[in-house]
Order: structure tokens, then C-alpha cells, then sequence
């Protein structure tokens, strides 16, 4: 009975263990296959406009380049960052996109080493993609 008892401990033990393991891996594997956050994007914002954070809770798109160039921006319901070159002739613009109905927010302004756009996103409910374009071609594009 002894060495009985002492093999089926062994076995329930070795069962517990290989069970942690899977189990922590499983978990540890789900928080790799997650969406990288705009931490990166938040960064560089940060940089070219000296110190300016987005707050936590912020609603966020980073903007990506569609344009073949190496602008990239941040975008909240109240504000638009980008970070762009200066453009040769013209001057960047913001918009907001829904169902394919674009609406104009202005031109973008310097501000604090890169572009901005201040706006009210109360007023365009439902209006979740942001584009910067230069003339007609969109430079920078993402969504919320």
C-alpha cells in the first residue's frame, strides 16, 4: 500500500504541475496575440510636440501613412496631431469620414513642431475615420 500511495501521489503531483504550465502559457500566448497599443505612436507625439501627452482614457487612431512618405499622427475626438513634412505648396487638411461622407474640420496648423487640428467630436457622432490629406491626395489615415 505504501509504494502505491507514493506512485499515485507522484502522478496527481506531476498532473498539477503540467496543468500550471499549460495553463500559464495559454494565458501568456493571449497576451502576445493582443493589438499593440498606440504607446509607440504616443511616443513620437510626444516628442515632436515637446512634452504633449494624450490623456489614458482618451478615445484614440493612429494615423498611419498612405502616402508612401514618413508622417505618422495621433487622433482623439478633439484633436488631430500629425507629424509631417512641410509640404512644398499646398497645406494639410483634416477630415472626418462616415459611410463614405467626408466633412471637412480646416486646415492644419503648426503648432509645437508638427500639425495640428482642434475640434469638437461631440458634433460628428458616428464619424469614426480621420484622414489628413495634402490637396486631394490623403497623407495620413486611421480610425477610431
Amino acid at each position: 500500500m505504501r509504494t502505491r500511495d507514493v506512485v499515485v501521489g507522484l502522478v496527481i503531483l506531476i498532473v498539477l504541475v503540467t496543468t500550471a504550465v499549460v495553463y500559464k502559457k495559454a494565458k501568456t500566448d493571449k497576451l502576445q496575440d493582443l493589438p499593440l497599443s498606440t504607446s509607440g505612436i504616443e511616443q513620437k507625439i510626444s516628442n515632436t510636440f515637446n512634452g504633449f501627452t494624450i490623456p489614458v482614457d482618451a478615445d484614440k487612431a493612429e494615423l498611419k501613412d498612405v502616402s508612401g512618405e514618413d508622417g505618422f499622427g495621433i487622433a482623439t475626438r478633439t484633436e488631430i496631431l500629425a507629424d509631417l513634412a512641410e509640404p512644398e505648396s499646398g497645406f494639410y487638411q483634416a477630415w472626418l469620414e462616415k459611410d463614405g461622407k467626408r466633412v471637412l474640420l480646416g486646415a492644419m496648423r503648426i503648432a509645437k513642431g508638427g500639425y495640428i487640428t482642434e475640434y469638437n467630436g461631440a458634433n460628428y457622432p458616428g464619424y469614426d475615420k480621420v484622414i489628413v490629406t495634402l490637396g486631394e491626395e490623403s497623407v495620413l489615415e486611421g480610425s477610431f
